[in-house]
């Protein structure tokens, strides 16, 4: 067998460790933290959305999505009114201000994938990516 450090799953974690904190970091120099993008980023895509649908879509426990929608709101980024369709619940929208912030964190995590997958060729990023997307069902 080999050594510890030589196996797929330690190599795998070490290096998503090295690329979540280099994310972490860059995020924190904006501002923000991974949990307020990736909730501009679910918005992005569809609004408005609901707390569920958010959480779902940002792969986030519905605790995390209300104390993150929380800061997002105070900070003018989304605003949360009665759903139409029923009113016990809220639905989110991005405001103009939460579209801007979308793109700016969005900027600096494509700078981040740039920066970890530089050691690789784009052949290998490719490849790399590909094999990734085959490791997904597993989570």
């Amino acid at each position: 067998m080999p050594a510890t450090r030589d196996l797929p799953t330690w190599l795998l974690g070490n290096a998503a460790l090295r690329a979540h904190r280099i994310l972490s970091d860059r995020l924190a120099d904006a501002g923000a933290r991974g949990y307020e993008y990736r909730i501009l980023e679910a918005l992005s895509d569809a609004t408005p959305l609901s707390q569920v649908d958010i959480g779902s879509r940002a792969r986030l426990d519905k605790r995390d999505v209300a104390v993150t929608l929380t800061v997002l709101d105070d900070s003018g980024y989304v605003v949360r009114r009665p759903d139409p369709a029923d009113a016990r619940r809220n639905v989110v929208e991005l405001t103009d201000a939460g579209r801007a912030r979308h793109e700016e964190l969005a900027s600096i995590v494509e700078d981040v994938q740039e920066h970890v997958l530089a050691p690789l060729d784009p052949v290998d990023r490719e490849s790399f990516i590909a094999a990734l997307r085959l490791l997904q069902p597993l989570t």
